[in-house]
């Protein structure tokens, strides 16, 4: 197990990158995100493919109104997420991305949650193989790994590891890319195209 100062801020870099990703498709947008795009629009350039498309969304919408941009966030993520749409774009299901039986699918992602002492909250509604529940469960993992690095507990570090190693393997790493690819094409804000980009680069 590596222990190394990169290796904990390559962990850290992704563990907010899932977190991030996760509260996008678990909440609505809000005035909070609002104000983070504009507050974006001011930094310097990001050399990210993904958070560049978003820094130019920030820009492109600087000035004005705030619910105006949130309305405009809200269309692209109902549009993205939902499945209304005219693109036919499949909603961010693992079920309807993998030729595995629906309850397969879902019975094993449940058995990988219980065994890391995850539960569905009760806030979330929501199916445990929404893309927004599994990135959650990879930020949980991600968490586990760098607290038991804290606490030089080795073993518990290699397995989280090796947990998100096959859940990616398992689920996530088989489908995300393909909805990520699909929503790219299909979202109607920079914003979401560049968070397609951070997923295909994620998954």
């Amino acid at each position: 197990m590596v222990e190394s100062a990169e290796y904990r801020c390559e962990l850290e870099q992704k563990k907010s990158a899932y977190a991030l990703l996760s509260s996008l498709f678990l909440t609505l947008p809000d005035e909070e995100l609002v104000g983070s795009l504009q507050a974006l629009a001011a930094t310097p350039a990001s050399g990210d493919v993904g958070m560049h498309e978003i820094e130019r969304y920030a820009r492109e919408r600087q000035g004005q109104p705030v619910e105006e941009t949130l309305a405009e966030l809200a269309r692209d993520r109902v549009h993205l997420m939902r499945g209304v749409n005219k693109n036919e774009l499949r909603p961010p299901y693992e079920s309807l991305y993998v030729s595995s039986p629906a309850q397969g699918t879902l019975g094993s992602l449940n058995r990988f949650y219980a065994e890391s002492g995850c539960r569905m909250s009760d806030d979330v509604k929501d199916s445990p193989d929404q893309i927004g529940v599994e990135f959650a469960f990879m930020e949980h993992l991600l968490s586990e790994e760098l607290a038991a690095l804290d606490e030089g507990d080795a073993d518990r570090a290699e397995e989280a590891a090796r947990t998100r190693e096959r859940f990616l393997s398992q689920h996530l790493g088989r489908w995300a890319y393909e909805y990520a690819k699909e929503m790219k094409a299909a979202a109607q804000t920079g914003f979401y195209r560049g968070i397609a980009v951070m997923i295909m680069e994620a998954a």
